[in-house]
């Protein structure tokens, strides 16, 4: 009797080991671009490098959003490196296209402003009414930059533009939680969802890197939001869309400390659920999709997708597939709004969406989990059948 209980505890072990492994993603074992896709990816990014400045930056059409554009454009590029796994000392890339990335930096450092407590800001008129996003998005990628950076001097600059970016969220930071296109700081005590969302990924990204975070702001972000989100205007079809979306990736994205996503424990609380349903029966998929009208939906929709695991490989192949499809020959796609106007701007939001396979997003932090294991499976809950 005890040998056959024996055998049936093994044999139990054996049944959990292995449903554990099968459902651990693909993606979560190779970090990387499926193959049919590859092309696609590399065509968009060799468009996004024709385009970069001599100085280093990225413009929207007739010079707009600067700032926002090379952020955007920086992390699409940086996202095609793909962090190692962790070998007991700070993990680094040999990244792609460093040179070209480099000068995105410095043209950023230059434009962190002493004078205005470290507003990363271009004096382009399109920015002047709209610069909080563009800090975020220059904030986000710089976070991305700081952890491969590998001399010393350069990182102790990246750093420090870092903490004084930082330090102008915590004093833009509306009354209300959010963030607003402009800052608090400068008599503005307004909020809006996207500029909100944008400031949340660049201070966890910042966090992943060693900046150091005030405890509340998280909290009252995620309240600001809980609040907002309903208040959108229904008629307004396409601005709800990317809200929700954005909104969406706040409450399961993986993060550290206190600006954890709340689906990291397992499930999605507070408002997730209803805003996953809500993105699920709204937001086009594949060749429903507009161009021109749903990338900034999809830029935040593909990523909460990915982290939830479940539903990643029933959105990404009508998406990718479209995508790949109606790509320019130059490798571009068309927007007609957003934080930029024209091809820039569309083609670096869905190079970004391509490259999530990659695991390389700075505002995740998959590769702080693998200094814990190499396997750790994401985070998964329980969703409406598509």
């Amino acid at each position: 009797m005890k040998l056959k209980a024996l055998l049936l505890i093994l044999a139990s072990a054996s049944l959990v080991w292995v449903g554990w492994l099968i459902h651990v993603p693909a993606a979560m074992q190779k970090d990387e671009v499926p193959e049919k896709y590859r092309d696609t990816v590399a065509k968009g990014l060799e468009y996004l490098l024709k385009q970069q400045h001599k100085d280093g930056h990225w413009e929207g059409d007739d010079g707009k959003h600067p700032v926002a554009m090379t952020g955007l454009v920086g992390l699409a590029l940086l996202m095609e490196s793909p962090y190692r796994p962790y070998d007991g000392r700070r993990p680094k890339r040999i990244l792609k296209h460093s040179e070209q990335l480099g000068k995105a930096v410095d043209w950023l450092l230059a434009n962190s402003r002493a004078d205005r407590d470290g507003l990363i800001f271009s004096e382009h008129a399109s920015e002047r009414s709209r610069y909080m996003q563009g800090h975020g998005l220059a904030t986000l990628f710089l976070a991305g930059m700081l952890r491969d950076e590998r001399d010393e001097d350069r990182h102790k600059k990246i750093h420090k533009a870092l903490t004084r970016a930082v330090e102008y969220l915590a004093k833009a930071q509306s009354t209300q939680g959010g963030w607003y296109h402009t800052s608090k700081a400068e008599g503005h005590d307004f909020s809006a969802i996207l500029p909100t969302v944008i400031q949340i990924q660049a201070l966890q990204a910042a966090e992943h890197v060693g900046v150091a975070i005030p405890s509340d702001i998280a909290g009252l972000a995620r309240e600001y939001l809980e609040k907002a989100v309903g208040k959108t205007p229904a008629e307004i079809k396409e601005r709800r869309q990317a809200d929700v979306a954005a909104a969406l990736v706040c409450s399961v994205s993986p993060g550290s400390k206190g600006l954890e996503g709340r689906a990291s424990q397992g499930s999605i609380s507070f408002a997730g659920g209803p805003w996953l349903k809500r993105c699920q029966e709204e937001i086009p998929v594949g060749q429903n999709m507009k161009f021109g009208q749903d990338e900034l939906a999809h830029y935040y929709y593909a990523q909460a997708v990915y982290v939830l695991a479940e539903r990643w490989d029933h959105y990404r192949s009508p998406m990718f597939d479209h995508l790949r499809a109606s790509q320019a020959k130059d490798g571009s796609w068309p927007a007609a709004g957003g934080l930029g106007v024209g091809p820039v701007y569309a083609t670096a939001l869905w190079c970004t969406v391509l490259q999530l396979d990659m695991r390389s997003h700075p505002a995740q932090h998959w590769h702080q989990e693998f200094e814990v294991t190499w396997r750790r499976p994401r985070c998964r809950i329980a969703l409406p059948a598509a």
